[in-house]
Formats: structure tokens, C-alpha cells, sequence
């Protein structure tokens, strides 16, 4: 009879823990649709250069990590809302200067006058899927990255652009959908 109860306990507990882990995977999903990136001739940005390592790959790292940014801050939207983002021009913050080399590798300086900028277009869908707001090349930058506050942020990769767009999302796409 205890290796029944054991059983049975054990069978319970699997199901209430998969139940958790597909409903956390579900609400994961509609979060991740909360938000479409599209890329507009990456290769053509301003700065996406790597210090190191193939072009293509950085690129590719750089568009994953932006992606998962704007992936997070569209969990602020209200149930149903979706914002979808064109980015056309992308600075990062800091410059890869063959000048500075460590290894016969370049590094990325980073110093006040090469701040953050991105260049994009939006669009905010309501939960109807109805555009509620859009905007056109908003150029979105941050002059002061270098003395502004990024507590928590220094160990993250790209943390200067993640302050940056989480200031420009707070300010500006959230209160679009609190008037709503």
C-alpha cells in the first residue's frame, strides 16, 4: 500500500509540474507574439561591427539579443497588445577602432561620444488587432549612457541599448496603451 501512495504521489506531483511548465511555455509564446522585429538591410547599419569573429555571426547575435530585449519589454503591454518593429539604422554604444587592439584583436572603446542610437518604425496593435498608434523613423538615442544609472545592467551584453530602448518603451509605448 506505501509504494501505491508513493506512486500515486509521485504521478501527481509529474503532472501538476508539466501542467506548470506548459502553461509558463504558453505564456512565454503569446509574450514572444507580443512583439515582430523586422530587419531592414542590417548589413547597411551604422555600427553592427564585430571586435572580433565573422561579421555575419555578430550580426546575427546582435539581432537575436535586441530581439529578446523588445521580447521583454513588450511583457509591459496589456493582454492582447502587440507592437510590431522595423529597425533601419542601429549604433551601438562604443566603436571597434583597429587602433586599439589587444592580440592582434580590435576591441569596442567605450567613451561618451560614440552613444547608442537606433533608427525604427512601429506600429502599436490593440488587443483587437486594430493599430492604435505608428510612428515613422523615430531615432531613438542615448547622449548621456555613459552617466546614467545601470544598476544591475553592467554584466549584460548590450546593457547601454537595453537602458536605452526601456526608457524609449516606458515613456513612450506604454502610456499609449494606458489612454486606450
Amino acid at each position: 500500500m506505501r509504494k501505491l501512495t508513493t506512486y500515486v504521489t509521485t504521478v501527481i506531483c509529474a503532472v501538476a509540474l508539466l501542467i506548470q511548465v506548459q502553461a509558463a511555455t504558453a505564456e512565454k509564446a503569446e509574450t514572444m507574439s507580443a512583439v515582430k522585429v523586422n530587419w531592414v538591410n542590417p548589413e547597411k547599419f551604422s555600427d553592427i561591427r564585430p571586435a572580433n569573429g565573422s561579421r555575419k555571426a555578430y550580426q546575427e547575435r546582435v539581432t537575436k539579443a535586441f530581439e529578446k530585449i523588445l521580447g521583454d519589454l513588450a511583457e509591459k503591454l496589456p493582454p492582447g497588445y502587440s507592437l510590431e518593429i522595423s529597425v533601419k539604422d542601429l549604433d551601438l554604444a562604443g566603436d571597434v577602432n583597429p587602433m586599439y587592439r589587444i592580440d592582434n584583436t580590435d576591441i569596442r572603446v567605450i567613451k561618451d561620444i560614440y552613444f547608442p542610437r537606433i533608427k525604427l518604425d512601429y506600429v502599436l496593435f490593440d488587443q483587437n488587432k486594430q493599430p492604435i498608434h505608428q510612428e515613422t523613423d523615430v531615432k531613438i538615442k542615448d547622449m548621456g549612457f555613459m552617466t546614467s544609472n545601470h544598476i544591475g545592467l553592467q554584466n549584460r551584453e548590450f546593457a547601454y541599448e537595453h537602458a536605452m530602448l526601456k526608457k524609449w518603451f516606458n515613456k513612450v509605448i506604454v502610456p499609449q496603451t494606458a489612454t486606450k
